[in-house]
């Protein structure tokens, strides 16, 4: 796995910078603006889409969804505040792809992310980001699952969800 400096903050942001200059990590539109339910009956507003240039294609890899309710700030300033957090997440050792996705109804975030393993997630669990994120979130308003050897793509296209 990788090293204790492979995995802070500077290098993450240096790794992340150096994947837009060279168009490894993109934006994509794919899911951009759609609205998805989940299991619980809850709609997300997909607003941001953001993904690494694939090694390979149709890898089962592991999903990790997280929802939470902020304590502060607005919905607009979230999505901007957001940006600096997604720079570190995008280089933290085996990001593939999140989804940023909003319920305008009761003030709930969701991140939706793809994983190269359960491995790698597990050790963003245990990042300074995933802490951060923890910290200004409503205390007991954060909820995950988790599922093994399933793309997101296959996640979100497995029955209607949108």
């Amino acid at each position: 796995m990788a090293t204790k400096l492979r995995k802070s903050p500077p290098v993450c942001l240096a790794i992340s910078l150096l994947r837009l200059m060279t168009g490894q990590l993109r934006y994509s539109k794919q899911y951009a603006g759609k609205v998805i339910r989940m299991e619980d009956g809850g709609n997300f507003t997909i607003f941001r889409h953001i993904t690494i240039k694939p090694d390979k294609k149709d890898q089962l890899e592991t999903v990790f969804i997280v929802s939470f309710k902020f304590s502060k700030l607005s919905h607009k300033a979230n999505k901007i505040a957001s940006i600096i957090p997604m720079l570190l997440i995008t280089g933290f050792p085996g990001f593939t792809t999140k989804i940023y996705a909003v319920n305008y109804k009761n003030g709930y975030w969701q991140g939706m992310y793809q994983w190269k393993s359960a491995k790698h997630l597990d050790e963003y669990k245990k990042s300074l980001v995933f802490r951060m994120m923890n910290k200004r979130a409503i205390p007991d308003s954060l909820n995950s699952v988790q599922f093994e050897n399933k793309s997101l793509d296959s996640y979100i296209l497995e029955f209607p969800r949108y």
